[in-house]
């Protein structure tokens, strides 16, 4: 699961995130077709998702977004987003699921 906190409102004058409104029933495939990193969707595939399906978000400071790994996203920058935005990333994992090469945060 990921929390995407906002520190800042987004969404009219910074960034926020594009989020497609359609469920996939697994995680597209990432990385394709000389994609410099193996984690971002690449056009023909974020193609399957039509332009009408995906929504900006607009956040005040202190709003939360909760979605897992088949919701598809990206950064949202329009033409007059000068300000910049602020927010916190935070990934949760289950302990079987958790990425081995990473250290793991417990408090």
């Amino acid at each position: 699961m990921n929390l995407w906190i906002t520190l800042s409102d987004c969404g009219v004058d910074a960034a926020s995130l594009d989020i497609v409104a359609e469920r996939f029933p697994n995680v597209p495939e990432t990385g394709t077709q000389g994609a410099e990193f193996d984690w971002p969707l690449v056009r023909p595939v974020s193609l399957q998702c039509s332009l009408q399906k995906t929504q900006p978000s607009v956040s005040s400071a202190g709003n939360a977004m909760m979605f897992d790994q088949l919701c598809v996203r990206r950064t949202s920058i329009r033409s007059g987003m000068t300000k910049e935005r602020y927010a916190i990333e935070t990934w949760m994992f289950a302990p079987s699921a958790y990425a081995m090469d990473q250290f793991p945060l417990f408090i």
